[in-house]
């Protein structure tokens, strides 16, 4: 469960994309799934030249052409240097929406007892992990990690490890500040592997990734709570030639403007994605 106030950029920049041509399958970004909304950045005006994240996006499709859709999210949300998530805590009171950890602490105790129920019920493997994917502040580990430390006493014979897969370098801090206590080994080399590691307050091994890939492979139980909702997506429709892929381009008349222009060819995506049978 989101409750939303609506990310700020991300929908004062997606309002504006026009629809063009008939239906398509998926919902436009026009429809209202994100609106502007006032929060720290009331200096990020509609349309505005200055706006860092639309001036480097029309600089971008100037210099290479329309973007798809997935391309245009990665960039708006996690991009280093001008990303949703990548420098601002967009949770809680005085960011733009609230998930359910935040709430109560009910949820994540809930899903620490699921945790130990199916770990005895495959047969108490010896050591096993636990894993979140997009963690938020860390709430939802916090509240999971809790019960293991209440339930010590059945965990007594387990080695459990925390790993978090996380982005945002602002964020990471905010979870590191909640979960771990005690000295934090940071790495700012980008091949390393892992870029944060310490101990959880309850002194469980916690280890930060970028990606999902570089998690360690063994019994692990995961986690992605409003996770997948952010993930980038291709937007594609039907025509009399077959599936196209919508992407985004600049409007012609209006230069500080984005809007969504039909691939006059089938793109890679349209091709690998979409089965025709």
């Amino acid at each position: 469960m989101r409750l939303l106030r609506y990310p700020r950029f991300w929908g004062q920049i997606c309002h504006n994309l026009p629809r063009t041509g008939p239906s398509v399958f998926g919902r436009w970004f026009t429809s209202g799934w994100r609106r502007p909304c006032s929060s720290t950045a009331e200096n990020l005006k509609e349309n505005d030249p200055d706006t860092s994240v639309l001036k480097h996006l029309i600089s971008k499709i100037k210099s290479t052409g329309p973007i798809s859709t997935a391309e245009y999210m990665r960039e708006v949300l996690t991009n280093p240097a001008t990303g949703y998530y990548c420098h601002n805590d967009v949770l809680g009171a005085q960011g733009d929406f609230i998930t359910s950890p935040e709430i109560s602490q009910i949820f994540g105790e809930l899903l620490g007892v699921w945790c130990i129920s199916e770990w005895i019920a495959a047969g108490k493997p010896k050591t096993f992990q636990l894993v979140e994917l997009g963690p938020g502040r860390g709430t939802l580990t916090s509240d999971v990690i809790k019960v293991f430390s209440q339930l010590s006493s059945v965990l007594s014979k387990s080695e459990i490890s925390v790993h978090l897969v996380e982005v945002s370098p602002k964020m990471s801090e905010v979870q590191a500040q909640l979960l771990t206590e005690g000295e934090l080994h940071l790495s700012h080399n980008p091949s390393d592997i892992v870029y944060k590691r310490g101990s959880t307050k309850t002194g469980l091994p916690i280890f930060w990734y970028r990606d999902l890939q570089d998690v360690p492979k063994g019994f692990s139980f995961y986690l992605a709570h409003e996770f997948f909702d952010a993930l980038p997506i291709h937007k594609f429709q039907r025509t009399q030639k077959g599936w196209r892929e919508l992407l985004i381009d600049v409007e012609p008349k209006v230069p500080n403007k984005l809007r969504f222009v039909l691939a006059p060819s089938a793109t890679l995506a349209s091709k690998t994605l979409i089965q025709v049978k």
